[in-house]
């Protein structure tokens, strides 16, 4: 028990020191990022080193009719339109020059004086097992290109399921000068996406290595911090995919483009997996059984992209829809667990999902909309996700540690009450009124008396145990223990105790000397109080969830709102009240009457799933 105070100890302060250096580091990062970008916003740039270049023209959609091309002319980017745009540069691009294209999930070809200059788009045998290079910044060297010179750009849709404003992207993001200028304008145009991707990094800093260590210390639920620490590194993958700016720095666009299809899935599979740790009996097996088909569709889509017969990105929607039916089952597995089985400890988990289901939602209406950027509604909420759920369950391992310090300080104070207890019980009248009895039936009745020694035996080696015994106990031994006692009372009152059993139920568990204190005192100070003595019933039933255990005598009764001045004599019925409350959340009723009687009730709640020598 020491020991186990010792381990209590160490585990709290070593959760407080990391939070309180949490807290210290996310603080440091965030004012060095600050830092950062005020050095950033110094920098005086060259406003000629990147500069903006425009096609003027005509247009003309599916080789229908050329229309004038202007600044306010915007294309129906969902529908699988082709394009052609046909002019002249705005500006000059000398030889050796760069010209950026932002290409974003399209085909795009580029013709100068009617010859090709660059194509992108599915080609044969060209390796890439997707249809398309991805979300990107290409860099074009010009071989020298006016503003005489006759420019046709053809450009569409690749995927029925356009997100992201991809025509325009293409059009109003034309730029000549150089790279190092075009890193900055594009990471300021994907800032809100790169700053979320960043926020998610440190958390999934900060969640890993608490999940890791709290893991080591193997305290309850920890292991749902590093699921949680997955579901936000994923996160911090997806927002970086978002960006094109990214492929200024990672050259590998087919890489990022599949990379993007896969952290999403992993987002789902690591929320899956942190809910499933708090689910019980059907409902966690089928979730796993989700993660599992999610895994299996998975495989099978990576193998078909790679031996090109389907590419991943075309079934994203597929996967939007598995991904819908997961996120209800994993609300309605939540909600079953809250209202059926009453488990409150869910509703946080609940609560921090809120925010993640009501911004998806505006996320899917953005998919149409396009009132900003794509995946900012449903990454924040799985930042308040992710900071809630990692505050709730904060929260609930330091409750646990309280009620375990609790626990541990009831154990110590269980033991003392335990020998109190013991030595209310055999006292030195009742020693020598049973050996009395025992005594005067040895020179009566030899049978009796052997009988009665020996249950006097084990009525002495069953409270002796009693007080080394801190697990629950099936109540056949309690039981067997308070028929010892009555045995030698009744040895000593005979006709003055009348004892009558009513056991309809008895297969359940209770903590030890639960029952014999009761009907000690019953027999004490209520029945052999009273002229004539009286009787005792014993009775105990189930009644829907909860196992209730009567103990009933018509002896002289007492005023249950008077203290009582005996601490000692009473001692067993006030440590019984506390057990049943802290053990099981049991509880123990006592309805008295002078003079008629006195009866005691202890309620057992009994739990769905039982577990031995752990629970009622």
């Amino acid at each position: 028990m020491q020991k186990k105070q010792i381990t209590a100890k160490k585990s709290k302060g070593f959760v407080l020191s990391l939070i309180i250096l949490s807290v210290i580091l996310l603080v440091a990062l965030t004012a060095m990022l600050l830092q950062a970008l005020r050095y950033d916003n110094g920098i005086e740039w060259n406003s000629d080193s990147l500069l903006p270049v425009a096609i003027e023209g005509l247009y003309s959609e599916e080789g229908g009719e050329w229309k004038p091309f202007t600044s306010e002319t915007s294309f129906d980017y969902h529908a699988m339109r082709n394009i052609t745009l046909r002019g002249n540069l705005t500006k000059d691009i000398p030889t050796g020059e760069r010209l950026f294209f932002n290409i974003c999930q399209l085909w795009v070809t580029l013709r100068v004086n009617g010859e090709d200059v660059f194509r992108f788009g599915p080609q044969e045998g060209d390796g890439n097992p997707t249809r398309s290079i991805g979300n990107i910044w290409y860099t074009y060297i010009s071989p020298g290109i006016t503003t005489a010179d006759e420019v046709e750009l053809s450009f569409g849709n690749l995927y029925p399921n356009a997100y992201f404003i991809q025509f325009d992207n293409l059009l109003r993001n034309i730029y000549t000068g150089s790279e190092r200028a075009l890193l900055f304008e594009a990471v300021h145009k994907d800032v809100g996406q790169l700053a979320l991707g960043t926020v998610f990094l440190i958390v999934t800093l900060l969640l890993l290595i608490m999940g890791i260590l709290l893991i080591l210390l193997r305290i309850r639920s920890s292991a749902q911090f590093f699921w949680l620490g997955i579901c936000t590194v994923s996160s911090a993958t997806w927002f970086a995919t978002l960006a094109p700016a990214l492929s200024l720095l990672l050259p590998y666009p087919v890489f990022l483009n599949t990379l993007y299809s896969c952290s999403i899935q992993g987002i789902v599979l690591s929320i899956a997996l942190f809910v499933s740790g708090s689910l019980s009996g059907w409902r966690k097996k089928a979730m796993y059984s989700c993660v599992g088909f999610i895994m299996i569709t998975m495989l099978a889509a990576t193998a078909l992209q790679m031996t090109g017969t389907q590419d991943w990105f075309s079934g994203i929607d597929y996967f939007s829809m598995l991904d819908a039916a997961v996120a209800f089952f994993v609300v309605f597995s939540l909600g079953y667990e809250i209202r059926v089985l009453k488990n409150r400890n869910l509703i946080s988990i609940l609560q921090a999902m809120l925010p993640l289901v009501i911004l998806g939602i505006l996320e899917m209406l953005n998919g149409y909309m396009q009132w900003t950027k794509a995946g900012i509604c449903f990454g924040i909420g799985l930042l308040l996700f992710a900071l809630l759920e990692a505050f709730f369950m904060l929260r609930r391992i330091r409750m646990s540690m309280e009620n375990e310090k609790r626990a541990l300080a009831l154990e110590a104070e269980l033991a003392q009450n335990r020998i109190s207890i013991m030595l209310s019980q055999i006292q030195p009248h009742f020693l020598y009124n049973s050996l009395l009895a025992i005594k005067e039936l040895c020179d009566t009745d030899p049978k009796t008396a052997s009988d009665a020694l020996e249950h006097f035996s084990y009525f002495l080696r069953g409270n002796l145990s009693s007080i080394s015994d801190t697990k629950f106990i099936h109540f056949d031994k309690e039981i067997g223990h308070v028929k010892n006692y009555l045995y030698l009372e009744k040895v000593r009152f005979e006709e003055k105790l009348m004892i009558q059993w009513e056991l309809q139920f008895k297969d359940f568990v209770i903590p030890p000397l639960t029952l014999q204190p009761i009907v000690e005192n019953a027999v004490r100070h209520g029945i052999t109080k009273k002229k004539g003595g009286g009787t005792l019933i014993i009775k105990s039933e189930r009644i829907q969830n909860a196992v209730i255990i009567t103990v009933t005598d018509d002896g002289v009764g007492f005023d249950v709102n008077k203290p009582k001045a005996d601490g000692i004599t009473h001692i067993g019925m006030s440590n019984v009240q506390e057990r049943l409350q802290m053990m099981c959340e049991g509880s123990l009723l006592i309805d008295s009457e002078l003079g008629k009687g006195t009866v005691v009730r202890i309620v057992l709640p009994q739990k769905e799933v039982q577990y031995e020598n752990n629970s009622c």
